[in-house]
Parts: C-alpha cells; structure tokens; sequence
C-alpha cells in the first residue's frame, strides 16, 4: 500500500510511436483511492498473495478464490478510509509500540528464544518487518475507531434469553473421555507385541494400575479428552461397547503399534451450561456491536471524502496471482 500525490500513478501506460491509440494496454492502474491514499493493481495483487499465504488451507477453488479476492478489496477500502481518519485525528503509533506488542506476543506464545521466534515467523511465512508493520496498521485502525464506537452493554438476562432462543446452538453429541497406552511395533514382531499388549489387559482386568503398567511397558498413560462417539473408529466403538466406566479395551492393532484404551467415563448428549457458554455470547455481542459501528463510521466517512473503487480491474489481479488465479 502506498500513498503519493495521483499527478504520480499513470492508470494507462502506452509505448509511444509504437502503439497505436486502440492498442494502448493498461498495465498498471489504480485499483483503490481514498482522497490522496492509493493502492494499485499491483500493491493489491502483492497483499493478496500475503493474506492467502496465511491461510489454512488456502482457498481451493476459482469461486473460493475470487469470493475471498472480492472480500479483501472491500477490507482494503475500509482500511483506506480509516487510516485517512486516523490522519485527521493525528494518530501515530511509534516504535516503541508496536515493540511492546511483539514482546507480548512473543512472551504469550512462549517464543523468548530467538532461533524459536524466527522459526514461528517462518512457518507463518512472514519477516519481523512484515509482522511489525501489520501491528502498526491494526493499531492505527483500532486507534481511528476509538471514541467513535460506544461499548454495548449486554445484561446477564439478556444473556439467558439469547441463550435459551438459541440453544440448538450449543448442543453436544454424546461423548468418551478416553485415555490410552501406545506401544510401539518398533524391534517387535506383531505376535510379540499383540502377547506383550494382552499380558498388559489382563493384569489391568486383574486390578493392578494402568499408569503404572504402561511405565512398565516403556510407554506412558496418555489423556485423549472427551471424543464425540461417532468420530471414533468402528473397532474401537466396538471394543468400548461392552465396557463399564474404567474398563479398558482388548489391544486394537494400529499403524506402528498396539493401542490399548481405557473408558473413563461416557457423557451423553445435552447442552454446554449457561456459565461456559454465556461469556463467549457476551464476547461475540460485543464484537458483532463493534464491527457494526466500525461499518456505519466507514459508510459516513465514504460520504466526506473522495473513493474510488476499480472492481473492473480484478482480472488484471487475477492474471497476476499464479497458482491461486481463477
């Protein structure tokens, strides 16, 4: 994204002397203004690449592709009208920051280390410099709205009603709270193991301890949660049928090994609580109430200022996207 006076952007480039008037071909344009803030095809089809290198999975489709493309050209409108308003009101983020805020991230995420942080920001794809100034423009944006958006306030009864009105929403599938011991096939042939894994069931049918077993064993006593009993795999639904709460399963051959799976409790169908689901609501209240405003502030401010939006000029952005382009 870049800001420079329009007399500089050229929307139609032309080979004088060797093109004629009808052949002219656009070959870069402006894809967005907001007064004297533009961005090009070009600075368009570059952030496009960054956002969907971002996500997982990426867009998979021609129709997903542009969906997302579209969406993305109105979210950079936005954030040129912001930033324009962010400039009337003299907002400047300074160094110091956005230093603190990647500090906080990186303390959040438990990446003191140096060689761990670098390695994150790779896998994400993205450079300190990148990160950092997408800190700055969230920062910029969020400090545009402020004082133009009014906190809503949600009472707990109007929590309980929406909750009740919508309380399909919340339903849980009846579940197993499992845990497991994995032994490994590694330097065992199959019928050593499959005897080893038995001996094990037994002596826990018998009574001794399955965490102590599996330490035994070379293994450890692993905790699976709570799982939705139609994600299970059919033979270990089977193997679980007949068993009460702490009973454990006849060893279930896997890939690399045996697995052996104790029932810890079976939990049936309802609904989360109120008091686990109310916050979220209260969240979610809040946040739909800010990205309305943050909507209506936008739609005002279109009105004061000049905005220009190039939608025809998405196939040039398409043409550049290789690999993703519908």
């Amino acid at each position: 994204m870049v800001r420079r006076p329009v007399a500089l952007v050229l929307a139609l480039v032309a080979l004088p002397g060797l093109l004629g008037a009808a052949d002219r071909v656009l070959l870069e344009g402006i894809m967005v203004r907001v007064n004297e803030r533009i961005v090009t095809v070009s600075d368009f089809s570059d952030r496009v690449r960054s956002e969907i290198s971002q996500i997982s999975p990426p867009p998979s489709s021609s129709d997903e592709v542009r969906e997302f493309v579209e969406a993305l050209l109105q979210e950079v409108v936005n954030e040129l009208v912001l930033m324009e308003r962010a400039t009337e009101k003299q907002i400047v983020i300074d160094d110091q920051m956005v230093e603190q805020a990647l500090e906080g991230l990186r303390k959040e995420n438990k990446l003191e280390d140096d060689a761990a942080w670098q390695q994150a920001l790779a896998g994400a794809g993205l450079t300190v410099d990148t990160l950092r100034e997408r800190y700055r423009r969230t920062m910029t944006l969020q400090r545009a709205v402020q004082g133009e958006i009014r906190p809503v306030e949600v009472t707990e009864e109007e929590l309980r009603r929406q909750y009740e009105a919508e309380k399909e929403r919340f339903r849980v599938p009846p579940m197993l709270q499992l845990e497991q011991v994995f032994l490994s096939s590694e330097n065992e042939t199959e019928a050593a193991l499959r005897q080893r894994a038995q001996g094990l069931v037994d002596r826990v049918r018998a009574g001794a301890d399955l965490k102590a077993e599996a330490i035994l064993a070379g293994a450890e006593l692993q905790d699976l949660g709570a799982i939705p009993v139609d994600d299970c795999r059919a033979d270990l639904r089977a193997g679980l049928e007949p068993l009460a709460e702490g009973g454990v399963t006849d060893p279930l051959i896997v890939p690399s090994g045996v697995q052996i799976v104790r029932l810890v409790r079976r939990i049936p169908a309802g609904y989360r609580p109120f008091e686990e689901v109310g916050p979220e609501l209260r969240r979610q209240r809040s946040a739909d109430s800010y990205e309305s405003q943050t909507r209506g502030l936008v739609e005002k401010l279109k009105k004061d200022y000049l905005v220009e939006v190039h939608e025809e000029r998405l196939p040039l952005v398409f043409d550049r996207l290789s690999g993703v382009a519908p």
